[in-house]
């Protein structure tokens, strides 16, 4: 019965010392006490020398081990080789190409090539492995070594092996991450980059080397492209944020491959090792260009600061956090925003009950949001001395102190209610000159929204505010026909004008004038003639339609759009703005949004104003019940 066709046998009889074989743990057991006289190695006390000094060897050492004699690859192995043949039965003394055949394919060549005397190594090299019956990948890094008679003839093949599975996985797995990582920040707006203490750049991502024009990295330092007078200011700050252990935000203005200069907002982030000391910088860049070319604009900053902090409709306060008392810090406008005029904090309970109450709790969500560290932004309403609801947007701001703990907060609150009728609706299929345009009509301090299409316009003209309609024709007259058609069937609320190429199209510019268009411009006009002739065109549009303006409640309802008559519908029968948005397949915060334009469509500022209108209106034909 050979030894490879069934468990190791024991011997019969007491156990012979070969005093040769030494050692070896468990396998040293089972090697001397097999019947090797059964199989064509012979007995134990024939074995040549090669054969048993390799096995010495083997079982003298603590690391995975195998080694294959003879004509028929005999399989010996030590004690730490045996997890490699978990759920492959008694192994010793087997042809190692039946012990491993799912993966002899991949192994025979390797065992050939050591056979003939010519030793191999690998790593990670992959073989498909059986393991309780179960294949499975895996990867190995491993030598198969000759091992040489005295004549130097090979008797077997010695191997030394170490799974590197679970190793080679995770590298794989961190490969494929760092891939998508790689992808996200080539996609991001921003230019980002990681560079060493010296202020060597080691990784950018495209946004940044595109920008500056660079296809390596070679000699590129953090300040390579930095403005020289803002490039000081930025060393300075870099001195800094390793004191204080945060993040160091400034503006500096850097060079793109054009060789012009844009301004932009810069954040570095000290990269700490282990035990404390400076790995690096990473840093981001956000191009905050026309932001600064619209503040550099404005003229005297210091002139209309004051003339901005002393309006009315801004209040800049200050607030402590234990005691959540605020108080203004612009005395001019204290009285208009119902604070004393002594200057005296009062709680910010109280204060906040001189807004809309829909929006208290909002109000009162701003301070503990900002009290906690965070930068916070809410819309609110508040009734004017005239009675009229105006809207305002809240800005607070954590003010830490020198601990880093935030005991102080501020904000701003502004009225922006006027931004609401400058509104420009911008129809253009080109989107690289549709944004160039809504950007530079943004500056001229226009609320822009773009629409690709005419069909994308009319989905939601009905629901649009007061507002000028700008179509860009892109040589495709008869498409601007179409839109041109669907824009004159809402000509009684939405005036609009056409802008193209139109110097030698006189014909073309008639007909759109005869459709109802307000204005027709060159394309060559630049954003603040836009601007300037849709604000003409908004402002004739309501002159001419103020003689038609309704004069009761029946003739207002009747002029709002579907959907604000739906949600009227809704808030007539009493309903939440929840119970509206489910019926209405809507959002809550779109509802409100509608509720909104309602009260400014119907000039009322409660609700029960509004109420008391639709009571007025005789509901009969003008609004239908929910």
């Amino acid at each position: 019965m050979a030894l490879w066709e069934g468990a190791a046998l024991k011997r019969q009889t007491e156990t012979v010392d070969i005093p040769q074989l030494r050692g070896g743990g468990r396998m040293g057991v089972q090697i001397r006490e097999a019947h090797w006289e059964d199989t064509p190695l012979g007995r134990i006390e024939t074995w040549e020398p090669a054969l048993v000094g390799a096995l010495n060897l083997l079982l003298g050492s603590r690391f995975p081990m195998f080694l294959t004699w003879g004509d028929d690859n005999h399989l010996f192995y030590n004690d730490a080789y045996e997890p490699v043949l978990i759920g492959k039965g008694a192994c010793l003394g087997r042809p190692i190409q039946s012990v491993f055949a799912e993966a002899w394919t991949e192994l025979s060549p390797l065992h050939q090539a050591a056979l003939a005397g010519e030793p191999k190594y690998f790593e990670d090299f992959p073989v498909p492995l059986a393991r309780n019956a179960v294949l499975s990948e895996s990867w190995w890094s491993f030598s198969y070594s000759p091992v040489t008679r005295p004549d130097g003839s090979v008797g077997g093949v010695l191997g030394v092996v170490y799974e590197t599975t679970r190793r080679f996985l995770a590298e794989r797995a961190l490969r494929t991450s760092e891939s998508a990582l790689l992808a996200v920040t080539d996609m991001a707006p921003s230019m980002l980059w990681r560079c060493a203490p010296s202020g060597q750049i080691i990784w950018a991502n495209q946004q940044l080397l595109s920008y500056i024009g660079a296809d390596t990295l070679d000699g590129l330092r953090w300040d390579s492209a930095v403005h020289p007078e803002d490039a000081e200011a930025s060393r300075r700050l870099h001195a800094i944020c390793p004191v204080h252990g945060r993040a160091v935000d400034s503006q500096k203005r850097i060079q793109g491959a054009d060789g012009q200069f844009r301004w932009f907002m810069v954040r570095s982030q000290q990269v700490l090792h282990a035990d404390g000391s400076l790995a690096g910088w990473c840093g981001s860049a956000t191009d905050i260009d026309e932001w600064r070319a619209a503040i550099d604009g404005l003229g005297d900053r210091g002139d209309l600061f004051r003339d901005f902090s002393s309006s009315d409709a801004t209040l800049m306060w200050v607030a402590d956090v234990k005691t959540r008392e605020v108080e203004a810090l612009n005395p001019q406008t204290r009285a208009a925003w119902a604070l004393p005029i002594d200057g005296t904090p009062v709680p910010w309970t109280d204060w906040v009950q001189t807004i809309h109450p829909d929006d208290r709790p909002q109000m009162l969500t701003l301070f503990d949001r900002v009290a906690a560290g965070e930068v916070t932004q809410v819309k609110f309403r508040r009734p004017a001395v005239d009675g009229t609801l105006r809207r305002f947007h809240a800005t607070g701001f954590p003010m830490p102190g020198p601990d880093g703990a935030v005991r102080r907060i501020g904000g701003m609150l502004v009225d922006v209610t006027r931004n609401q009728d400058q509104r420009i609706y911008l129809i253009d299929s080109d989107p690289g000159r549709q944004n160039a345009l809504a950007h530079a009509l943004t500056r001229q301090g226009v609320r822009v929204r773009t629409f690709d299409d005419a069909a994308a316009f009319e989905r939601v003209s009905g629901d649009l505010l007061a507002g000028c309609v700008i179509l860009a024709e892109r040589g495709d007259f008869q498409h601007t026909l179409r839109t041109a058609g669907v824009l004159s069937l809402a000509r009684d609320r939405l005036p609009w004008i056409v802008i193209g190429d139109f110097e030698t199209r006189l014909d073309e510019v008639i007909r759109l004038m005869k459709l109802g268009a307000s204005d027709v411009l060159m394309e060559s006009r630049g954003a603040p003639e836009v601007a300037a002739a849709a604000s003409s065109a908004l402002s004739i549009h309501k002159t001419s339609t103020a003689s038609r303006a309704p004069t009761d409640a029946r003739q207002k309802i009747a002029q709002l759009s579907r959907r604000e008559r739906e949600v009227l519908d809704g808030l007539a029968a009493g309903l939440t703005n929840k119970a509206i948005a489910q019926k209405l397949l809507l959002s809550p915060r779109t509802v409100e949004t509608h509720r909104a334009h309602l009260m400014d469509r119907l000039g009322v500022s409660s609700l029960a104003e509004m109420l008391k209108l639709v009571a007025e209106a005789a509901l009969d034909g003008v609004v239908k019940k929910v």
